[in-house]
C-alpha cells in the first residue's frame, strides 16, 4: 500500500470493497499525514512534558519567599532550573504550593531563573 493512503481516490478501490473498510483506509492514510508532518518538523520538549516553563525574579532579600504563577492547573510535582542569569540557587519555599502557584526562596537577591515547572 501507499505511504499516503488517504489520497487514493475512491476510484482505485476494488468495487468489492465495504464503506468500513474504505473509510477505514481513508482514515488510517489522514493519520498517516498528520504524525508524517509532526516528524517532519520534530517533537519538540513540550510535545511530550505536561509542564510549564516560567521565567521569575527572585525577591530583592535573599532567603524571603516569593510566589510564581505556574499555570499547570494542578500542584506541580517539582521544578527543573533551566537557566539562570548569575551563580545562586532557587528551592522550595515555607508555603505548600496550590494548583495555580509555586511558592520559593533564593539564596541570591533579585537574580532571574528559568524554570520548567512540572
Amino acid at each position: 500500500m501507499s505511504a499516503y493512503l488517504g489520497l487514493i481516490p475512491p476510484s482505485i478501490f476494488p468495487q468489492d470493497v465495504r464503506n468500513f473498510d474504505r473509510e477505514l483506509v481513508t482514515a488510517l492514510g489522514n493519520w498517516n499525514l498528520t504524525l508524517k508532518a509532526i516528524l517532519d518538523r520534530g517533537i519538540s520538549f513540550d510535545d511530550n512534558m505536561d509542564a510549564n516553563r516560567v521565567s521569575v525574579t527572585t525577591h530583592a532579600t535573599p532567603g524571603t519567599e516569593f510566589s510564581v504563577a505556574h499555570g499547570l492547573g494542578k500542584i506541580p510535582a517539582g521544578y527543573i532550573v533551566a537557566g539562570q542569569d548569575g551563580a545562586g540557587s532557587v528551592y522550595d519555599g515555607a508555603t505548600a504550593n496550590t494548583s495555580t502557584t509555586l511558592y520559593l526562596k533564593s539564596d541570591v537577591a533579585s537574580k532571574i531563573f528559568r524554570l520548567i515547572v512540572f
